[in-house]
């Protein structure tokens, strides 16, 4: 093992050990509901809230979600398992990702029922983050909607999900 090689896998490691929530980002376009799961969500800001979700350059969500749009973030527990089964798999064609998931009503977008909490979004911009486009958005709305604990997820190796 070279030194190089052996520095990336102690940086891993390390990059790994960042603990972070396990999120549901949830959209509907043209009637249509779609989502991506996502481990890279923080606030960054107060004064707007402003939410920070890193998407990878490759999710289709950076061609549909524009300046303006909102969409919501889904805080996960682990009573939320049965939505990140069905949001791990890859993606076929006509497959409704949400079949079986209690959502809850009256909302413009996909709210999990029975999520710890929910986030309505405005995206305000993006910013480029190397391989991930930073999107940066004001939470507009949002509600805690159980007591359980957010999922928390960490990584054996900080160089993939």
């Amino acid at each position: 093992m070279t030194t190089e090689t052996a520095q990336k896998e102690s940086l891993g490691k390390a990059l790994g050990r960042i603990a972070s929530g396990v999120f549901l980002v949830s959209f509907t376009k043209d009637g249509k509901k779609d989502g991506m799961l996502s481990t890279f969500v923080m606030q960054g800001g107060f004064d707007a809230p402003v939410v920070v979700v890193a998407v990878n350059n490759k999710r289709p969500l950076l061609d549909v979600l524009k300046p303006g749009d909102t969409f919501v973030v889904n805080v996960m527990s682990k009573a939320n398992m049965d939505v990140y089964k069905s949001f791990a798999k890859p993606f076929q064609e006509g497959m409704d990702r949400y079949e079986g998931i209690a959502l809850k009503g009256g909302t413009e977008h996909p709210v999990l029922a029975n999520g710890v909490s929910y986030m309505t979004c405005k995206v305000l911009s993006y910013a480029p983050a190397t391989d991930h486009q930073l999107l940066i958005a004001e939470a507009i709305d949002g509600e805690q909607l159980t007591e359980e604990e957010p999922m928390i997820h960490l990584r054996k190796n900080g160089f993939g999900y």
